[in-house]
């Protein structure tokens, strides 16, 4: 008895341990960046507190996406858990290139995602550059996130030294150029509207202010 007893023991112990390790794992797995602290959303999507509201969770926007860009938050996402979005570093969104429209607008069942005149009018976020690790800005020659960039010369352009500047009117935060870059980690960042900017970026000049 006392044999069987242990064995039991020994049994649950180990099936505890199991249970235990998988769930750590999926806690990391689905915990978020340090950097997200406000998700970057599908295109379309409206002011983050609304989104949060009407988005059902549905994922018909995560499997419309054509590069499979979106995700959906894990249960650490707190109230934001379900909701779709995206990490450019990972994969960027490509404006639905080659479609007529924006597939994850077109696949919203609610005012979640809105619909967009182009792909123009999108704003996902700005993208800001890290002037301190950036190539272009400590005298290397790269123009990496400008041939990834949609809208290159508009949202993306260069001032008289060849430095890469972002023109945050023009940006729609869609990412390719943070998933481009060549530095790890990467030099520019994609923030979504509310984040704060961080401590070193790069905002919008002119050529001639260089």
């Amino acid at each position: 008895m006392t044999e069987t007893k242990t064995t039991r023991r020994n049994l649950l112990a180990t099936a505890g341990i199991a249970v235990g390790s998988w769930l750590g794992d999926f806690a990391l797995a689905a915990a978020p960046r340090p950097t997200e602290a406000v998700r970057l959303r599908p295109p379309g999507a409206v002011e983050e507190n609304r989104f949060l509201s009407v988005c059902t969770r549905c994922a018909l926007c995560v499997e419309a996406c054509p590069p499979q860009a979106l995700s959906l938050a894990g249960p650490a996402g707190g109230t934001a858990v379900g909701t779709p979005f995206f990490r450019p570093r990972e994969t960027s969104c490509d404006l639905c290139s080659g479609y007529d429209t924006l597939k994850c607008i077109d696949a919203c069942p609610t005012e979640a995602l809105l619909p967009l005149a182009r792909p123009r009018d999108v704003r996902i976020g700005t993208a800001r550059i890290d002037t301190e690790r950036c190539f272009a800005w400590t005298g290397v020659s790269c123009r990496a996130c400008w041939h990834a960039c949609p809208f290159p010369n508009e949202a993306i352009v260069f001032d008289l030294r060849g430095r890469a500047v972002v023109d945050e009117e023009a940006c729609v935060g869609c990412g390719l150029c943070e998933h481009a870059c060549l530095t790890e980690p990467t030099s520019i960042v994609v923030e979504a509207p509310s984040r704060a900017p961080a401590a070193v970026t790069q905002r919008a000049t002119t050529a001639s202010s260089a």
